[in-house]
């Protein structure tokens, strides 16, 4: 029982990785057919076998019959749904002896709905087969496609046709080729002969079924144009001479169409999604059983809430099977949408962003390609799936605070949570039903006035207890003598320093730029009041000279931009980058410099204390950096630290 379920488990899984087809039955079977002529009809006539007439053929009693389409007796009636009954009986066209136009007659079968025609076996009866006809196909029987011609010789293909007979055997090289073949018109044999035309088999797209030859042999009405009846060579000249009426009937009796059976076979349409076609009880037809997610008539559709990708109909190698949809169970149906698929915005049911199902009519508040998101006023909680049932929870944003009804949807967006309401300026909380910090009195919620940078203070609506330098009733004033109010200071304000000048300061609101300067030079001085001038790229050395045993002073003075009141540079940084280019007779790529800073006003001289140390290599550009306050800095007088003062 195990191994029995396996195998169906695995046969089903196969048959979703590959194209469905019912089985081909016998379709005229169960089909209506017509004829425009009908030996009998409307008077008895007689007629005689013409494979008992033929000379030095010798036939044992031969003798002639008679045909009446109104006899009591079965044998001597011959209408035209004998060639489908399946029995031994057989259709027969009046004979020429009633006149020339019974050459010309029209068998039409009616399948009583569209199918997919594979092949067409025709059987003769008690005559030849028919010399030159057209075998048709429609799909509403007014506008008929011929599907084949058949002719008594080649050039009668080109003559009567206009079109190239293919010699020996019908082939086919394209999917919707009509072809003129005179294999199937020959005069022998004299009777039962039989026509056997392929419409797949033989064509290029028979293995993998193509749309184009789904379309050539799709028909529901199949029409014989019998144009010709095959005749005796011997007679040939006679019959076209004269009208058959004026002939020795013992002639023209012998010539008319007879056919036992037409089988028709073929299958339901149902683009690759079934494998059974039964016929249904209700009404009369044959109708596909769709697998592969598919509905419809012919299964040439998606059913419901399976438009993940778009309906492909099933080929021998692939099934394409439908897709269902990921609406986490909020929705019963949806579309496809190219453009959502080119953009990868539709989640499948595997979570990769592949195909382009669109849901329809989200349910329980959900919204989005999806149904993934939570509607206006809506939010799911982090911890719930979009699968759950009832994901989403209604916002209640309490509107004193909030400045809507709508809250955030989901915790997809950084830093924000779930449900979280959009709060006015002083409100805080999910809903926005507290004050914010800095705030009190909710739901007035009026902004605090302790200053924290002024204060010590942590929370600015408690007492306000100011930093050392710091005063006013809420710790937003520099005491006098202090300035730059700050919440880094841990007295809150800096001294003031003026040089001397005064103790009174207060902070200024002018803003502050940096100064640049390139491509500068150092140049050789022997002081740093003298500066010579430099033509050329190389650093000047003493003839003979090498090594780090030798030193030379190079200095560089600051143009115009450097000089004047640079008050707003205090605390700043001055950046600058050395290069140098060694001679080509150094053999010592490195150079250690004492790299010094020399700054000069109102009658002082200030050095950096100490100068860095660096260690340059040649073509390779360093980068100093100098803080521009009094700790850096030794008067070059005195030899004492600068003071801001």
């Amino acid at each position: 029982m195990k191994l029995l379920l396996l195998l169906l488990l695995m046969e089903r899984a196969a048959a979703q990785q590959r194209g469905l087809f019912p089985a081909i039955l016998n379709l005229a079977s169960n089909a209506d057919i017509s004829s425009n002529a009908t030996c009998g009809d409307p008077v008895p006539e007689v007629y005689c076998k013409l494979v008992e007439h033929v000379p030095r053929r010798l036939i044992k009693n031969p003798h002639c019959s008679k045909c009446d389409a109104n006899s009591v007796l079965p044998k001597e009636r011959h209408p035209i749904t004998n060639a489908i009954d399946g029995t031994n009986q057989w259709w027969q066209s009046p004979s020429i002896k009633n006149g020339q136009q019974f050459h010309w007659t029209t068998i039409t079968v009616d399948l009583k709905q569209i199918f997919q025609v594979a092949y067409i076996i025709i059987k003769a009866a008690n005559s030849p087969r028919p010399g030159n006809w057209i075998l048709e196909r429609s799909l509403d029987g007014v506008t008929f496609d011929p599907w084949q011609f058949y002719a008594i010789s080649d050039s009668e293909c080109l003559s009567r046709y206009n079109v190239t007979p293919r010699l020996g055997p019908p082939t086919y090289k394209r999917d919707t080729e009509v072809i003129c073949t005179s294999f199937y018109s020959r005069l022998n044999p004299l009777e039962h002969g039989e026509i056997h035309t392929s419409l797949i088999n033989g064509r290029p797209g028979a293995d993998d079924l193509t749309s184009d030859l789904l379309n050539f042999t799709s028909a529901r009405y199949i029409r014989l144009r019998l144009q010709r009846i095959r005749t005796l060579n011997a007679d040939l000249m006679t019959l076209s001479a004269h009208d058959p009426r004026e002939i020795d009937p013992i002639v023209t009796r012998r010539y008319y169409y007879s056919i036992k059976d037409i089988s028709v076979g073929g299958m339901c349409i149902c683009f690759g999604h079934a494998q059974s076609c039964p016929l249904d009880p209700v009404t009369k037809k044959l109708q596909c059983v769709c697998e592969h997610n598919t509905c419809g008539e012919s299964c040439n559709k998606c059913c419901p809430g399976y438009h993940q990708q778009p309906w492909q109909p099933g080929t021998v190698s692939e099934g394409n099977t439908c897709e269902q949809c990921n609406c986490h169970n909020k929705a019963a149906n949806c579309f496809y949408n190219q453009t959502v698929s080119e953009h990868f915005l539709s989640l499948n049911s595997r979570g990769v962003r592949e195909g382009g199902g669109v849901c329809m009519d989200c349910q329980q508040d959900t919204v989005g390609i999806n149904c993934e998101t939570c509607a206006t006023g809506h939010y799911r909680p982090s911890e719930v799936s979009p699968y759950s049932d009832s994901p989403c929870v209604e916002c209640n944003c309490d509107l004193r605070g909030s400045k809507s009804s709508v809250c955030t949807r989901d915790d997809t967006q950084p830093g924000v949570s779930a449900g979280q309401c959009m709060c006015k300026q002083g409100f805080s909380g999910v809903r926005c039903d507290r004050c914010a910090f800095g705030y009190r009195d909710f739901p007035l919620c009026a902004r605090c006035e302790c200053n924290l940078s002024g204060s010590v203070n942590t929370d600015p609506c408690s007492p306000c207890i100011c930093k050392e330098n710091v005063m006013g009733a809420h710790c937003d004033l520099c005491k006098p003598g202090f300035f730059n109010l700050q919440q880094s200071h841990s007295l809150g304000c800096t001294d003031c320093f003026c040089f001397g000048v005064s103790d009174v300061c207060e902070s200024s609101a002018l803003s502050t730029a940096q100064v640049f300067h390139t491509d500068a030079w150092l140049r050789p001085s022997y002081s740093h009041h003298t500066h010579p001038v430099v033509h050329d790229n190389d650093l000047p050395a003493p003839n003979n000279l090498s090594g780090h045993a030798h030193q030379i002073l190079l200095s560089w003075a600051a143009p115009a931009s450097f000089l004047g009141n640079k008050l707003l540079s205090y605390g700043g940084f001055l950046n600058y980058s050395l290069l140098y280019d060694v001679p080509l007779d150094n053999e010592d790529h490195s150079l250690p410099a004492r790299s010094d800073i020399i700054v000069e006003g109102n009658g002082r001289a200030l050095r950096l204390s100490p100068p860095p140390l660096l260690f340059l290599s040649e073509l390779a550009e360093r980068s100093v950096a100098t803080a521009i306050t009094p700790q850096q800095f030794l008067d070059i007088e005195t030899g004492a630290h600068v003071t801001p003062r």
